[in-house]
């Protein structure tokens, strides 16, 4: 399937937008439990629960899709900055079209994929903040956009020196 560009969420009516934002909630509700380390598909409670989330995404994604049958889904392509902050253009021009909604979920989903990229690179991971409507979901992808776009400063290589001492390279 073809990936939603921003230039394309920004052309959805606001029935498609709003549709779309409860898709995208779901489907983050469901893989921010598969992927919580805290919750295991081994306890039959977590794997119930985590049924249910998918389900609940794939019937809202199926009604989408029947009623809007050339639906695209705008999903994060690569786990580096500059590709987290498009797929976070394109979901803020989503939830920027919809006209109810609550992304908290969607929301968790971005500062879940921003943190393994923290982790990855060394920066600090973005600031966090209450997700309850749109307007609050639409400030959250702000600020993580605005965090991509500030480079990580990595140290250089670290030299050991005979004497165990070590220091950064030049």
């Amino acid at each position: 399937m073809p990936q939603m560009s921003e230039s394309a969420a920004e052309k959805l009516t606001p029935q498609q937008a709003t549709a779309l934002t409860r898709v995208l909630d779901l489907q983050a509700r469901w893989e921010n439990h598969r992927d919580d380390p805290a919750k295991s598909a081994s306890a039959t409670a977590d794997l119930q629960v985590r049924q249910k989330a998918f389900e609940a995404f794939r019937s809202a994604w199926r009604e989408f899709t029947a009623e809007y049958r050339t639906a695209q889904l705008p999903e994060p392509t690569q786990n580096v900055p500059d590709r987290l902050a498009i797929w976070c253009r394109t979901l803020r021009a989503v939830l920027r079209r919809a006209e109810s909604g609550s992304p908290a979920a969607l929301v968790t989903k971005v500062h879940r994929l921003a943190d393994r990229i923290a982790a990855r690179v060394g920066k600090e991971p973005v600031g966090r903040g209450p997700v309850a409507d749109l307007s609050e979901g639409i400030r959250e992808l702000d600020a993580v956009i605005a965090w991509c776009e500030v480079p990580a400063t990595l140290p250089g290589p670290v030299v050991a020196f005979p004497e165990g001492r070590k220091e950064e390279a030049a």
